[in-house]
């Protein structure tokens, strides 16, 4: 089975095979009865969307063990440093000097995979009994009957993507497409029974109200553009918003020539505004929707209906852009603190997120927006706990999954109320019951994931180190092999003995390095035999645990001992003779 690994994955393996097929159809990754497993890395993983993130995550699949997929970006992590040098080079040397460090980093990384094998075999072998232990106890509260579909419909997952992702938990979340498209159905139902209330050939009721709330997010946007502009703003800018604000005030008059159809008595109401010395901006114009109206007049409640429908729609979207872009903002901030070096590509970063930041502004403003019309058309329409359903979204709540409330550390740290919202108001009691099952259903597969990923992480470094010797075995004798080997050009007799010293001296630092790594892994097979053990008797791991609780206890018992014995005495300056 190939893994193959992609920062963008998702997107990029749907025409991979067609154009490998252009290039060569006899290629290996087009043979038949070829498994390939395509994977996003785990560092960029929390930037996709939830369906990537389950779909072409390292350890959701199977065979992956503790992988992450950022070998790559780890090389040039360690090269970053020399972009203020190599941009001032030509082409040839800038090329010579990365391959130089690339070499050295090679070299470096060769010689070290001794330590670098061994440390992620005792990260394995310590961690993954307890993995496994906590996954059967966690089995042992689940129906059997429950388990076994469950492990089918994963075991199907697993073996094919395609089929119905089991770590996706079905929720009623309705989008505005959707609620227009609802809309647009029911009036053409109503329509072939021969009712329309239509006041307009061109806009219905529904359509107003959408249109309303269309209008509303351009006036948002060109608020937001005209607050950019300042004294030194060029002229290319501000025509740009002025343009944008004639069209938004043609529309505006639209808008209200509409809005007289079908709510009369919003003239009433505009009348009433208090007159102002100057016109207001096209953005600051009050639209008069059926959430602003309230009891102030009369008017069809059906449209108050249409817009709560809408409402509802755009508070849930706005939350979901809302997560979606504090995923992204907390992957931008821990990609610049980690790689980012110069003041050119810490620019370029510090662009990238005020963007974000700016969608997450919008995004806050929107739902803020809606609830506060949801809240007012709840009133005018007699609807109750729209209040609970909607929260109060302040700015302290708006932080990703991994970020703590300001003033509080990890330990006191609690998940974001946007975070584990659903939207289950209106859900029955079997729907709620089945979320409730499909929430477990999640938790047992991740548990279930995370102990075979463990049990992976040990069979292939233990390979791994296996082939490693044998690759310094091999390439000892291939180096011997040149040393005997007859020159293919004539030559001098000292060049000659140099050529097989060179040969010599490389297949003896290849042995040296098989015989390093050898004894530093001797102890590996114990490790795994423990590991195993603790797996298939539980007892022997909860005895540990509990030696490391009290190696610790004690540890700590001595350092507050230590610090509250008395000071000695101290001796006196005065000899005596």
């Amino acid at each position: 089975m190939f893994l193959i690994s992609y920062d963008i994955a998702c997107q990029w393996f749907i025409n991979l095979f067609m154009r490998l097929a252009q290039i060569d159809p006899s290629g290996p990754l087009l043979q038949p009865g070829v498994e390939i497993r395509f994977l996003v890395p785990k560092f960029h993983l929390p930037a996709h969307i939830p369906a990537c993130r389950n779909r072409f995550a390292f350890m959701l699949t199977p065979g992956a063990g503790l992988g992450d997929g950022e070998a790559p970006e780890r090389g040039w992590g360690d090269l970053n440093p020399l972009a203020t040098s190599t941009c001032e080079m030509g082409p040839g040397t800038r090329r010579d000097t990365l391959d130089y460090h690339f070499g050295d980093y090679n070299w470096r990384k060769r010689i070290q995979l001794g330590d670098s094998l061994l440390k992620k075999m005792i990260t394995a072998t310590s961690d993954v009994a307890e993995h496994v232990i906590a996954h059967r106890e966690l089995e042992s509260t689940i129906d059997p009957n429950q388990l076994r579909s469950w492990t089918e419909a994963m075991t199907a997952w697993e073996q094919d993507p395609t089929q119905p992702n089991p770590y996706e938990i079905s929720v009623k979340m309705p989008t505005q497409a959707a609620v227009r498209r609802q809309l647009a159905e029911e009036e053409e139902r109503a329509l072939e029974a021969g009712i329309d209330v239509s006041l307009s050939d061109e806009v219905s009721p529904c359509s107003l109200i959408a249109l309303g709330i269309d209008l509303e997010g351009e006036q948002h946007s060109l608020k937001t553009l005209a607050k950019s502009l300042w004294d030194h703003s060029q002229d290319r800018q501000i025509t740009r918003v002025k343009l944008r604000s004639n069209a938004l005030t043609r529309k505006l008059t639209e808008w209200f020539s509409l809005l007289q159809l079908y709510i009369p008595t919003s003239t009433l109401l505009r009348k009433r505004e208090p007159q102002k010395k100057e016109s207001p901006k096209p953005f600051d114009v009050k639209l008069w929707l059926p959430s602003q109206i309230g009891n102030q007049v009369s008017f069809d409640k059906s449209l108050a209906e249409t817009e709560y429908k809408l409402r509802n729609a755009q508070a849930h979207e706005a939350l979901g852009v809302l997560r979606r872009n504090l995923q992204i903002r907390a992957t931008l901030y821990d990609a610049k603190n980690r790689w980012v070096r110069g003041q050119g590509a810490n620019t370029w970063a510090l662009n990238a997120i005020s963007t974000v930041q700016a969608h997450i502004a919008a995004a806050r403003d929107e739902y803020r927006q809606a609830r506060s019309a949801l809240l007012a058309l709840s009133d005018l329409l007699g609807y109750v706990k729209v209040d609970e359903e909607f929260l109060p979204l302040e700015d302290k709540d708006i932080r990703s999954m991994t970020e703590a409330e300001p003033g509080q550390g990890e330990t006191r740290r609690k998940l974001s109320w946007i975070w584990r919202r659903v939207n289950a108001a209106d859900a029955t009691e079997e729907e709620t019951q089945a979320f409730i099952m499909g929430t477990i259903r999640v938790e047992w597969g991740k548990s279930r994931a995370r102990a075979q990923r463990y049990q992976e992480e040990i069979k292939l470094v233990e390979e791994e180190m296996s082939r490693t010797l044998r690759f310094f075995v091999w390439k000892a004798a291939d180096w011997h092999s040149k040393a005997v080997a007859a020159l293919t050009e004539a030559t001098t007799p000292e060049y000659a003995e140099g050529l097989k010293a060179y040969a010599e001296r490389q297949a003896a630092l290849c042995q040296s390095l098989h015989d390093a790594f050898k004894l530093r892994w001797k102890g590996v097979p114990s490790l795994i035999q423990s590991a195993t053990d603790k797996m298939e008797s539980p007892e022997l791991f909860y005895k540990r645990k509990q030696r490391e609780f009290e190696r610790r206890g004690k540890k700590t018992e001595k350092i507050f001992s230590s610090s509250s014995m008395p000071s000695p005495p101290v001796a006196s300056s005065t000899m005596n003779s």
